[in-house]
């Protein structure tokens, strides 16, 4: 028996607060109209209509803030007192002259007028009030649904962000599309999934009620959706048929945009497919091509001059090279692509790395001088020394190729606002302005870069993947008059910068 009365006893506390205050209100408003009397009656004399305005303005205010029985009794309250002590013969209830009779009649039936016209106009306001707050919220309702567009994260958050704006007591959403059931409260889950789901499935497109709990469909025109279960303290109205309109257009939006953004997924690996493809053809037939035919004439001409055979011989060599090359940077950008490879940062020396860079790429540099400008008191940075190892082999295979052979490279390292700084320049054509801000996509290569010289596109990319997965970044910037500038960057602790 504990249970209900727990229920019952807000209930009776709230009633017995709203009787005293009810009765507070009719005790202050006997008592200004008392104070009144006794201020025109004992202070101030005044003519009879004044009386009558000033208890009117007290009606009009009760009236204004109150509801229209505090109003009415004090209308009736005001025409007797008006009669007693102001209507001769004054202290009776008795009234001789017939004017008195009519301005008495006029008093009364203006009071209880005014009572009703203000009355009204309090509940209008209030009516106007309480439509602007619930405007209020279902635009803030809107505005957070429209934050979220995935699907599962609008549809897990929904019940919550309901409850919370609209002072809902639990809220449950069940979707059709992913058969799932969402609760503002998981310990209050109003409805099993199961009820859930044949209430979807029932639904007739108007609001039910099961066990006390408010079920509402979820349509979008004449599709279904879902529907929501709330239970409440207070009739809504209609604000349930239109937080379930509000779901609806969020849902479809959410799900046209992972549908939209599954086609242009599709699209771009697509377009990179097409652009694999494309390099494949380019790039690792050609060394297929040049091979075989060294091949073929080895075979062919078995009595080849040694000179020759050895010349095919080094053909077979270098495009197996190059072929192995192209292979390992496909691995290397389909690693990156499946976020497998883990960054295991330690202290490293900036000079040995460089240094071991360039010897890396010593064979396509050849004779090209490297100039390499570091401080003699830079301090080793925490780095993945073979993923940045991966990086300058790919910057400074870049210049060499796209540069003239007998121009220099500029390497450069410096710590600048707790950032290291590393930098390969070129004397080359640089990078057109249209293709600048796509250098960095995959398999991209630009108008100048297609003609005349290999390469796959991806190196790049890398590059960006691996200075990403450090926390870093590249960018490249164009040299006057002519050359291009990669910089790479990684954050550096605070006490390595300050030493």
């Amino acid at each position: 028996m504990v249970w209900p009365f727990c229920i019952i006893a807000p209930d009776m506390e709230k009633s017995t607060a709203s009787l005293r205050l009810s009765v507070l209100r009719f005790v202050g408003v006997t008592l200004l109209a008392a104070l009144i009397v006794v201020i025109y009656r004992g202070l101030i004399h005044v003519n009879q209509t004044t009386v009558a305005l000033t208890f009117l303005v007290l009606i009009l205010v009760t009236a204004s803030r109150w509801r229209l029985a505090y109003s009415i009794y004090l209308s009736l309250l005001c025409a007797s007192l008006y009669n007693f002590f102001f209507l001769p013969p004054v202290g009776t209830f008795t009234i001789n002259d017939p004017q008195n009779w009519i301005a008495l009649a006029a008093f009364l039936s203006t009071s209880i007028l005014v009572s009703h016209l203000s009355d009204t106009v309090r509940r209008q306001a209030a009516i106007s009030e309480s439509r602007r707050r619930e405007v209020e919220r279902l635009y803030s309702f809107s505005q957070e649904l429209l934050l979220h567009d995935d699907l599962r994260t609008l549809a897990r958050n929904t019940p919550s962000l309901a409850a919370s704006i609209f002072g809902f007591r639990a809220v449950a959403l069940y979707v059709i599309d992913s058969d799932t059931t969402y609760y503002s409260d998981p310990g209050y889950e109003l409805l099993p999934p199961g009820e859930m789901k044949k209430a979807a499935s029932a639904s007739e497109g108007t609001v039910t009620v099961i066990d006390g709990v408010q079920v509402v469909p979820i349509m979008l025109g004449m599709r279904p959706m879902g529907v929501l279960a709330i239970r409440e303290d207070e009739n809504s109205g209609g604000r349930l048929e239109a937080v379930a309109t509000l779901v609806a257009i969020a849902l479809e939006r959410a799900a046209t945009l992972e549908r939209s953004s599954h086609i242009e997924a599709a699209r771009e690996s697509e377009r990179l497919r097409s652009a694999l493809l494309d390099s494949v053809t380019h790039d690792l037939r050609t060394p297929l091509t040049s091979i075989r035919a060294a091949a073929s004439i080895l075979v062919s001409q078995p009595e080849l001059p040694q000179a020759e055979r050895f010349e095919m011989y080094s053909v077979i060599e270098e495009e197996s090279s190059r072929l192995d090359t192209l292979i390992g940077k496909a691995v290397e950008m389909a690693q990156l692509d499946s976020q497998s490879i883990q960054v295991k940062s330690r202290p490293e020396n900036v000079g040995e790395m460089l240094e071991l860079a360039i010897e890396e790429a010593r064979t396509l540099l050849g004779e090209r001088a490297v100039e390499v400008s570091i401080p003699h008191d830079l301090p080793p940075v925490a780095m993945d020394r073979e993923l940045v190892r991966r990086v300058l082999r790919h910057l400074i295979e870049n210049a060499a190729r796209y540069s003239p052979a007998s121009s220099p490279l500029h390497l450069s390292a410096h710590i600048e606002a707790n950032r290291l700084l590393v930098s390969v320049e070129d004397e080359g054509p640089g990078v057109e302005d249209e293709d600048r801000p796509y250098i960095f996509d995959k398999f991209f290569r630009g108008k100048n870069q297609k003609a005349g010289t290999s390469g796959t596109g991806m190196g790049l990319a890398i590059v960006k993947a691996i200075m990403t997965a450090h926390g870093g970044g590249v960018e490249m910037t164009t040299r006057q008059p002519r050359g291009a500038k990669f910089t790479f960057w990684l954050p550096i602790e605070d006490a390595i910068a300050n030493d």
